[in-house]
């Protein structure tokens, strides 16, 4: 009964201390918090930015020239600003304060719109690029006297297509300045973007990051196609710069899908984030074992940790200043992110799962 006692006293201890998601937005005194506002969104709006005027720009230039990389391309861009809109909208859903129907927060709502990110350009951008494109391959095999091009169209849209690689080249660096900052920001080993998108929490970055690296594809996909319709006098060659356009748009909203709804249903802290937090919890004074540790990611920045440890003495205040002890070790030694941390002190058994 002993032990009961003190368990039933220090989890309503601990839940006490740990922070209330409903008053994220009076509590300004987490360093990680603080950090997240300060880099909030910045890849997001500058790929906004950029894909607001690419948008333009493709949008004049299919309308001038009839080129079907040219329309495949207005779509992707249209598509992206939606998305980016959406990235934005999630972000600010979720540091809003929760009316206690959400005792967690209401951070995966930025995994929720990056996964909306991921459909809006499987069936705006690559659906309908690809059903376009497939519409002039077929009008073109049906009537042969469509295959003849007009240079100077065609070569208004290259130019176009140049500017815009120009201008989505500067949101991809954007946001890779962004990833390395964050990096640097969280104490992580630098590493390669693709590897960094792989193993990244943050939903706007991932959704970013993704989308410049399929403009930059499709654009290359749509030049080629352009080209070799001016070099060769034959649009098909266009129309099938316009088909592989959709189908890289296809292939990464796939990727993309997965990646959000894996971060959606939950992803536990990277191998390096939890040895941080095992080394802080095991050299705590009055923790002899951890005995079972469980986390994951409610967003980028925030986290939710779970351990049962057992101490040195199976006394109630005892116990209760070891959870205080774990609390703060774990905060001070991972600073940059924000925990929502449960604490149970207990005695070793078979059963329990090695941390």
């Amino acid at each position: 009964m002993g032990l009961t006692t003190n368990r039933i006293i220090r989890n309503g201890k601990a839940m006490s201390e740990s922070h209330d998601p409903a008053n994220d937005g009076i509590d300004m005194g987490r360093p990680g918090e603080v950090r997240e506002t300060e880099h909030q969104g910045a890849a997001v709006k500058a790929a906004l930015g950029a894909n607001i005027g690419v948008a333009i720009a493709k949008l004049c230039a299919a309308f001038f020239t009839g080129s079907s990389a040219m329309l495949s391309e207005s779509v992707h861009s249209i598509a992206d600003c939606s998305n980016e809109i959406v990235l934005m909208a999630g972000g600010r859903f979720s540091r809003r304060q929760t009316d206690g129907d959400h005792p967690f927060g209401l951070y995966r709502a930025k995994y929720l719109a990056s996964f909306v990110v991921a459909t809006l350009l499987f069936f705006v951008g690559g659906f309908f690029s690809t059903s376009e494109a497939v519409k002039k391959l077929i009008a073109i095999v049906e009537h042969p006297a469509l295959r003849d091009v007009n240079r100077m169209e065609l070569l208004v849209a290259f130019v176009v297509v140049v500017i815009s690689a120009v201008l989505e080249g500067y949101g991809l660096h954007q946001s890779v300045k962004e990833a390395n900052e964050r990096m640097d920001r969280t104490d992580t080993p630098r590493m390669g973007m693709f590897r960094f998108w792989r193993h990244t929490k943050s939903a706007e970055l991932a959704s970013v990051i993704m989308e410049d690296t399929l403009a930059l594809i499709g654009l290359g996909f749509a030049g080629g196609g352009i080209g070799l319709a001016m070099l060769l006098d034959n649009e098909m060659f266009d129309a099938l710069g316009g088909l592989m356009v959709g189908l890289v748009l296809i292939a990464g909203s796939l990727l993309l899908a997965f990646k959000s709804g894996s971060l959606l249903i939950g992803e536990a802290v990277e191998p390096d984030t939890r040895m941080k937090i095992v080394n802080a919890v095991t050299t705590t004074p009055g923790v002899e074992r951890l005995l079972n540790m469980q986390t994951v990611h409610m967003s980028e920045d925030d986290i939710l940790l779970c351990v049962k440890v057992q101490t040195s003495k199976l006394d109630r205040d005892y116990d209760v200043e070891t959870v205080d002890k774990i609390e703060q070790a774990v905060r001070n030694a991972l600073p940059w992110y924000n925990f929502e941390i449960y604490v149970e002190p207990d005695i070793y058994s078979a059963r329990h799962v090695q941390a």
